[in-house]
């Protein structure tokens, strides 16, 4: 059976924001780059990354990105299938919102607490182990050590990766801030390194205090950062047929 052509139309300065949100929406397409396409690919949908690339674009099902009122107006005079944003005042006028620092949080099973006790008895590892993570790139060890951690200084982009992993974070302010986390109620927010790792390991000793916070961060990744959603809602309306490439489980285990 051959697979639905979604072309990604983008300029070099905004092709990184469909990057996340291109790798589950394109589950189940054959994914390309519009500008690389020869005369002979007609996709059957596009997702383009701003209202820049729209001219010359086929007449296929199309979503695009909006940042502005003028680029919104600009979709919607197009009547273009689906406008896109991170801005809620966009998404409180018909647009889908995508989070900006988005994450496919069913790829990940939420590890609590007291399952992470049993990993960390069953690996060997300190009872009360405390890491501290400022990468930019998760990689499966990263993701490992998140998912077993008793409590994790995590400060950047792999934020959403430890919430979605139930991991209870320590944060630094400006990341609440940017993630629209509420100090005390998804994770503790300490300014300075020494004070954030003080913050850990006191979290660390308080299995009650962990878990409510690993719930809460799973909730709020669930019902913030989450990918899924938007992604289901806008293939449906480019009529890309995901079958069941999107809708079934990807959850994937951390290697333990």
């Amino acid at each position: 059976m051959m697979l639905p052509v979604l072309a990604l139309a983008a300029t070099p300065r905004t092709a990184r924001r469909a990057v996340a949100f291109l790798s589950v929406l394109g589950l189940g397409s054959e994914v390309v780059s519009w500008h690389r396409c020869d005369g002979g690919v007609t996709p059957q949908a596009l997702l383009a990354t701003t209202t820049a690339v729209l001219d010359g674009l086929p007449a296929v099902p199309t979503a695009v990105w909006a940042d502005d009122h003028e680029s919104f107006r600009s979709a919607v005079s197009q009547d273009l299938e689906v406008v896109l944003s991170s801005h809620q005042w966009l998404v409180d006028h018909g647009a889908v919102h995508v989070p900006r620092a988005g994450i496919d949080v069913t790829r990940w099973p939420v590890c609590a607490p007291p399952e992470r006790v049993a990993e960390r008895d069953r690996l060997g590892l300190p009872d009360h182990l405390v890491v501290a993570v400022d990468h930019t790139h998760a990689t499966d060890d990263i993701a490992t050590i998140l998912a077993v951690t008793a409590a994790a200084v995590v400060t950047g982009p792999l934020v959403p990766l430890a919430l979605a992993l139930g991991t209870p974070v320590v944060t630094s302010p400006e990341t609440a801030r940017r993630l629209g986390l509420h100090p005390g109620i998804e994770v503790e927010v300490v300014a300075g390194r020494q004070a954030a790792d003080q913050a850990a390991r006191e979290l660390a000793g308080d299995l009650e205090r962990a878990s409510v916070l690993s719930q809460r961060g799973r909730r709020f990744a669930e019902n913030h950062l989450d990918l899924s959603r938007p992604a289901a809602a806008v293939a449906c309306r480019l009529g890309l047929d995901v079958g069941q490439a999107m809708l079934s489980p990807r959850t994937r285990k951390a290697q333990l």
